[in-house]
């Protein structure tokens, strides 16, 4: 019995080391976006509509879906894009053809570009 204590010991305090060693030479995560995972959250307070006073910070965009349902898409390497669902689902790309006033994209998409 007292051979098998100390043997049982050391066994205990190898797999010890061996278990820290493996945490500390794993890779780290990444936490930085990538193309592959874009940020998109919603934006809406970014933008008024023509009828709408201006507010410091706005843009004026020119849609027929008001200010709803607006996103921002980051994918952390391109400028933000901004994108609108109308309420048949689709999306629309919005574009800005004028300094402080984006116009919407008639033509609507089934998803994101992520």
């Amino acid at each position: 019995m007292r051979r098998i204590v100390p043997a049982l010991s050391t066994v205990t305090a190898w797999a010890g080391i061996g278990a820290a060693c493996a945490v500390a030479l794993a890779p780290a995560a990444a936490a930085e976006p990538s193309i592959y995972e874009p940020s998109i959250t919603p934006c809406g307070h970014l933008f008024t509509t023509p009828l709408e006073p201006p507010r410091p910070g706005t843009s004026v965009y020119w849609s027929p879906f008001g200010t709803a349902d607006i996103v921002c898409f980051d994918t952390g390497w391109l400028p933000i894009s901004y994108y609108q669902r109308d309420p048949a689902g689709q999306w629309h790309a919005m574009n800005q053809l004028i300094p402080g006033n984006y116009f919407i994209n008639l033509v609507g998409y089934g998803h994101l570009p992520a």
